[in-house]
């Protein structure tokens, strides 16, 4: 009987402690895909403690899921940090509630922290709740907020076009560079980076990237669109020796001079971390565009330009 009286005490003096302090949690509905970049507007967790009950100390458990119930990360409780709650209102915000050194990630989300800082995108709920300090009993109500992180698409180069054939009288003066914007429009101001390299003889595409020094490294902000001034002769003579290239149009481009280039947009968020969820590449570069700038703008017999021909060139080589 007293067993019985004493559980029921203690069942009752949970009730009141839970009654003593109400919580609300509140998470705005797309939030930034790294937890890092979570702020103030993010994340709020609001404990109340009721005028006249005296000062409390808890830790916070955080469990966040999939919208359809797959673990993702809990708080390590043995770790979390002992919070002091007055009386009145004490307002928490992300790196409180969700502390990165303290929580727990399984899996592909662990690994996609790791790889790019962010959480795939996708419909999460987080799940928030006080619990005492040692024994971690519940002492508020939990409070659950679903929220979800949008998957962008990173831009896509769209001129100068991949594989166009560009006149050198056109490209001396200035090349305009465009550029698709990242897609759903972000909350926060991206930086793009746009590199270029010169293809040389002999080299694939990726070589260049990896290989070569850039031209050009140039950071564009609120815009789209880069202006490049490349002063350059663009004097690189190629000897061409193909068996399915005509007598007449292997004339011309022998002596044709082109110069091939490869370039690419690689896309920062706010804190210069390469942009994007976890699912895209961890480096935010976009697929590249290769472009060619022909000096020699002679015809062959049959009053085809050398662009033209070289253009044809290319891409039956590359079939």
């Amino acid at each position: 009987m007293k067993k019985i009286i004493l559980i029921a005490t203690l069942c009752f003096a949970n009730h009141i402690c839970v009654a003593q302090i109400n919580t609300n949690l509140v998470v705005v509905s797309q939030p930034p895909g790294s937890l890092l970049s979570w702020g103030t507007k993010d994340l709020t967790y609001i404990i109340n403690n009721q005028i006249g009950s005296a000062p409390r100390r808890a830790v916070i458990k955080a469990v966040l899921t999939t919208a359809d119930g797959t673990a993702v990360a809990t708080s390590n409780l043995a770790k979390a940090k002992v919070i002091n709650i007055p009386t009145g209102t004490l307002i928490l915000y992300a790196a409180d509630v969700i502390p990165l050194d303290v929580m727990i990630f399984n899996g592909k989300y662990k690994t996609s922290l790791e790889r790019s800082g962010k959480l795939p995108s996708g419909s999460y709920q987080l799940c928030v709740r006080l619990v005492t300090p040692t024994d971690f009993i519940p002492i508020t109500e939990e409070k659950c907020r679903i929220f979800n992180l949008a998957s962008f698409q990173l831009p896509i180069p769209m001129m100068p076009a991949n594989e166009e054939v560009i006149e050198a009288e056109k490209a001396q003066t200035a090349m305009t560079f465009r550029w698709t914007p990242v897609v759903p429009r972000p909350a926060e101001q991206v930086k793009y980076i746009v590199t270029i390299f010169e293809l040389l003889d002999k080299q694939t595409p990726m070589q260049a990237l990896r290989s070569n020094l850039p031209l050009v490294t140039k950071e564009i902000f609120g815009t789209t669109q880069f202006i490049w001034q490349p002063q350059l002769s663009f004097i690189k003579t190629k000897i061409w020796d193909d068996p399915q290239v005509h007598t007449d149009d292997k004339m011309v481009l022998d002596s044709i001079d082109a110069t091939t280039f490869i370039w690419t947009i690689q896309t920062l968020d706010s804190r210069g971390v390469p942009f994007g969820d976890g699912n895209i590449n961890g480096d935010g570069i976009s697929e590249p565009n290769v472009f060619t700038v022909i000096k020699d703008r002679r015809r062959n017999k049959s009053g085809i330009p050398a662009r033209l021909i070289y253009l044809d060139y290319i891409r039956n080589k590359k079939n």
